[in-house]
């Protein structure tokens, strides 16, 4: 049975399946995800826990031990496994795989790992869990979802927001859940319940959003000017290396340039650069924004941006970076954005 977190609730009324693979990147959601089954358990009657950390030369006998060892006071169990490069290797499949097929009726063990590549997810001990238990595949909000999350949040915790308070707090809190839900937590301490305006927001709420290079490319390729100005500042201010930034954003451009120079065959293009699910399609309806000519003057921009990055050319990294991001976006650089990445 194939979950997302927000069906692991109604997932849990029906029934308490006996293993739990819970994978994702976002501790936030893996972890609400966890307590969700955690206490299901508990209310069933597993009061004992062990908690086993399957790291590098993890000794996979000790998952049938701590299932096989029969508790003092006969309690039910919960055997929490922390898969934490999400490969277990053969004998950890085997380990897996054996219980799925051997469940003791007073177990129920949760298994926790890292974001599973494709490979990883069609793996033998991950479709023995499927089969017989549960698999929850956690994904964070993308930014189109973020105010839609937030929102639900809110008004869980008591409030009604304007749309203006909704959109201000994903904008403070962009890739950092955890910052996001710490937030509403104080803001149910400083506001009274009912309406919550972006006045609000402004006075209680810190800017904690976080961003990598990859929300850069996917705000470059889309198209959102003022979203790559605020990425950049904020990729600056974190430290990021700005020859990392620039290899993201030359490797986008670079592809998009192949696709539109051969666009009979694209899908080879993208399928031999590694390119699936979302950033195809993000790549894609960039190809249809300009010509050959306009890809092929990014291509050169970007190898200007590397002279100035490496110091043997005049210039600001950041500046060209910014300046880069908002020409691969397709628009005009917004008035203040320079002072926002020198700040």
């Amino acid at each position: 049975m194939r979950l997302k977190p927000e069906q692991v609730a109604e997932a849990l009324g029906q029934r308490l399946a006996p293993v739990w693979l819970i994978t994702g990147d976002e501790p936030l959601l893996v972890g609400e995800a966890v307590d969700a089954v955690r206490g299901a358990a508990r209310e069933a009657g597993h009061t004992e826990r062990e908690v086993l950390e399957a790291e590098s030369g993890f000794e996979w006998h000790r998952l049938a031990a701590a299932v096989d060892n029969l508790s003092l006071f006969g309690d039910r169990r919960i055997v929490e496994l922390r898969v934490r490069t999400g490969k277990p290797g053969q004998a950890g499949s085997r380990a897996i795989i054996d219980f799925c097929e051997n469940t003791p009726e007073d177990t129920v063990l949760i298994i926790t790992a890292p974001r599973l590549d494709a490979g990883s997810s069609k793996g033998a001990w991950v479709q023995a869990v499927d089969n017989t238990g549960a698999v929850v595949q956690v994904w964070p909000p993308e930014a189109g979802q973020l105010p839609g999350w937030l929102e639900q949040r809110l008004r869980r915790a008591g409030f009604e927001p304007t749309r203006e308070a909704v959109q201000l707090l994903a904008e403070r809190s962009e890739g950092n859940l955890l910052a996001a839900v710490q937030e509403i937590e104080k803001l149910r301490l400083l506001v009274a319940g009912g309406r919550l305006d972006a006045e609000a927001i402004r006075y209680a709420v810190a800017d904690s959003a976080r961003f990598d290079v990859f929300d850069l490319t996917a705000a470059a390729l889309q198209g959102e000017v003022a979203r790559c100005a605020r990425i950049v500042g904020g990729l600056r201010e974190e430290g990021v290396d700005p020859t990392l930034v620039l290899w993201a954003l030359a490797r986008e451009v670079r592809i998009v340039s192949q696709v539109i120079a051969a666009p009979q065959h694209s899908e080879q293009i993208l399928r031999r650069n590694g390119v699936f699910g979302r950033r195809k399609g993000q790549l894609q309806r960039a190809a249809q924004r300009g010509g050959q000519r306009r890809w092929q003057a990014l291509l050169v921009r970007c190898a200007r941006v590397d002279r100035v990055v490496k110091g043997v050319a005049a210039g600001r990294p950041w500046d060209e970076l910014l300046q880069l991001s908002i020409a691969v976006a397709g628009g005009r650089i917004p008035r203040g954005a320079g002072r926002a990445v020198r700040a």
